[in-house]
């Protein structure tokens, strides 16, 4: 009795202790078994501490059951120790309601302390997990990790590969049939899946921040271009598509400035040799090219007529002015054949004022070689020419030409 009173004020003790820390961390069931490096620490922790208390509650109930079994034990060893001594002491056998008493008072006594540490260790050790609440667990954590990777198929951007991995995942998942095993899944499977799709996720987010940004380049390129800029939702082949269209127009305006740059000095330089602007022009071919036209003067009726190509190209010929589109005569083609051997053996004069400018003409422009077949007719009505700008046009004949006074021509005559 008197081990069964110290082992029951050790209980009720353990017991305040026990329910304590239950109180103070109550486990709670969730809906989410997404898992975090961070939340998967938390629930470990959570788990070893709950089964601290599970084995500090079992060696409880063991001492007891240890102490139950003994207290039987050691009944029967005083209750034949004391028929012993009352037939010892008497000569007679002992009465029977001597006897009687004594087993019913100590068993009277023994069962109030058996039942008072019963009804203390009632309400600590009730926590335990029974076989079947066991397998309730195991099956409701099995059907959330179920539904949790289904609904993960439902995202249409999940890429191919994921997917094919979510699919195995559930199929590996059917074949799990223990606690132990769910969990490892869960921890690992599980777990690395979600931290893939957080991996995939986080570098769509960098790449749709990228092609954004590309689009904004995009944007002010064709701005500078003047040309209008398409509209395409993010995905890898518009980022293709932006990517190329941006590599195309960066070099267009690079173009278009080493042609702003040669168009510059052409000018500087064809009017530091005497040879005065008269007329531009834009042109557009059906093939969607542009060209751009100027026109300088070089000799009374004759011009210097520069084209600049898209590719940076420039070609120059001379040729005779008119108001129409015709064909030189026998006589205007003689004349234009000098003035045309004239301005080759100006062009290395030419030649040498661009390269001071860091302009190799050599390989940008293409000069008509000074013969017959080259002789041409520059109708001046196709050129965007001031109102105050004089222009002479070219005589039918060479003497006429020489002798006769100029016959000067506005636009608009």
């Amino acid at each position: 009795m008197e081990r069964l009173q110290t082992l029951q004020r050790e209980i009720k003790s353990e017991v305040a202790e026990i329910k304590k820390e239950l109180v103070a961390h109550t486990p709670h069931i969730s809906p989410k078994y997404r898992i975090t490096e961070e939340a998967y620490a938390e629930k470990q922790a959570e788990l070893k501490r709950l089964q601290t208390l599970q084995k500090r509650a079992e060696k409880l109930k063991s001492a007891l059951d240890a102490a139950f079994s003994q207290n039987q034990k050691n009944t029967s060893k005083i209750q034949a120790s004391v028929i012993q001594d009352l037939s010892a002491s008497n000569s007679e056998e002992p009465g029977e309601t001597d006897l009687s008493f004594l087993q019913r008072d100590n068993a009277h006594n023994i069962q109030k302390i058996q039942a008072s540490i019963i009804e203390d260790l009632s309400g600590v050790y009730s926590f335990e997990f029974d076989d079947e609440a066991s397998d309730t667990s195991f099956q409701d954590r099995k059907d959330a990790i179920r539904k949790e990777l289904s609904e993960l198929l439902k995202d249409s951007t999940m890429p191919d590969g994921i997917v094919r991995e979510i699919k195995q995942s559930i199929i590996s998942l059917e074949k799990i049939e223990a606690m132990q095993y769910l969990t490892t899944f869960d921890s690992v499977t599980v777990k690395g899946l979600f931290k893939k799709i957080d991996t995939y996720k986080h570098e769509e987010e960098q790449k749709e921040a990228e092609f954004k940004e590309l689009v904004a380049r995009y944007e002010v390129l064709c701005s500078m271009a003047g040309e209008v800029a398409k509209c395409l939702p993010y995905s890898k082949s518009a980022v293709d598509i932006i990517s190329t269209e941006v590599e195309r127009l960066e070099l267009l305006l690079v173009r278009q400035q080493e042609q702003a740059y040669i168009s510059d000095c052409v000018d500087e330089v064809m009017a530091d040799m005497g040879y005065d602007l008269i007329g531009t022009r834009e042109v557009h071919k059906k093939s969607g090219k542009r060209f751009r036209n100027e026109l300088f003067t070089f000799n009374e009726g004759t011009a210097v007529n520069v084209t600049f190509a898209p590719d940076g190209q420039i070609s120059m010929e001379l040729g005779g002015l008119a108001r129409e589109d015709r064909i030189p005569t026998s006589e205007e083609t003689g004349v234009l054949t000098r003035d045309m051997e004239r301005f080759c053996g100006e062009f290395e004069e030419f030649e040498r004022r661009m390269l001071a400018k860091g302009i190799v003409v050599g390989n940008r422009i293409a000069l008509s070689p000074p013969t017959a077949e080259y002789a041409a007719i520059i109708n001046v009505n196709e050129y965007d020419i001031s109102e105050s700008t004089q222009i002479s046009v070219m005589n039918a004949s060479e003497k006429r030409r020489k002798q006769a006074e100029k016959k000067v021509m506005r636009r608009g005559e």
